[in-house]
């Protein structure tokens, strides 16, 4: 039996397809990241909605298991709230103990919020990199490694903070060209293009990609720190790393009596 893996719609419900929409009404079970999200978009759907078991990262390391285990048996769908699973949403696990059981998986395509920036941002496909959601701290760090690459380079970044990423990418290599894409498949999508250093970054609403194009590696000039005091060396440390100086100062702290402890 197989582990159907199912793209379900970023926006417009119309980018369900017919084959989603047939296996979603036939398999025993979906395992969905929201239960309410999933009865949601199969009630819109006029699917008559199966069993439906919560799989969501608290959980699908356990929950997972059970679910590959059933689908020797039995036709399982996986989905996520939106979007193509196991692609920075819950789903990988399933898949990988499906298949470490061997289980069929069969792909059921449809959206995908990586997939459809890139086609619209007008940058070569191959090479390309995706590096999933941007992190919250240590963002020069991950603006360095970005840059890095000298093929396109995607990552999904909340709407409140494209705007600092994008600044930190313009500081550095602000020639580059770069799309913003926000709200694909709904009302107000927008692909936003330019340089780094003038992208429009004003009043974006909406989960956005950003989609960064080829360019020369970027190599991050590597800040000195010998020589200087504690707190001197955290303040470098701290810009480097993301955090607050008095977290950085405290984690030299740390490492300092462990340090000397090993010594003794």
């Amino acid at each position: 039996m197989p582990l159907y893996v199912v793209a379900t719609p970023i926006g417009t419900l119309g980018d369900l397809s017919p084959r989603a929409r047939e296996v979603l009404g036939s398999v025993a079970a979906i395992a969905c990241e929201d239960t309410r999200s999933t009865r949601k978009l199969l009630s819109a759907c006029d699917v008559d909605a199966p069993e439906l078991v919560a799989v969501h990262a608290h959980n699908e390391d356990r929950v997972g298991e059970r679910i590959a285990e059933r689908a020797l048996t039995e036709d399982i769908a996986l989905v996520s709230d939106a979007g193509t699973p196991a692609v920075s949403d819950p789903g990988g696990l399933v898949v990988a103990a499906a298949h470490a059981r061997g289980v069929q998986v069969l792909s059921v395509p449809g959206p995908s919020a990586l997939a459809s920036a890139l086609a619209a941002s007008g940058f070569p496909a191959a090479p390309s990199t995706f590096l999933g959601f941007a992190p919250r701290k240590r963002r020069d760090g991950f603006a360095d490694e970005l840059l890095g690459h000298t093929g396109t380079v995607l990552v999904y970044e909340a709407p409140g903070r494209v705007g600092d990423l994008v600044e930190r990418l313009a500081a550095r290599q602000p020639e580059r060209m770069a799309v913003i894409s926000r709200e694909i498949s709904k009302k107000f999508e927008e692909h936003r293009r330019g340089p780094l250093a003038s992208l429009d970054t004003t009043e974006i609403r909406g989960e956005c990609v950003l989609v960064v194009g080829p360019g020369d590696a970027y190599v991050a000039e590597q800040a000195e720190v010998g020589g200087g005091s504690l707190k001197e060396v955290a303040a470098v440390l701290a810009e480097r790393w993301g955090i607050g100086k008095r977290e950085a100062y405290q984690h030299l702290l740390s490492l300092e009596r462990e340090v000397s402890e090993s010594e003794r």
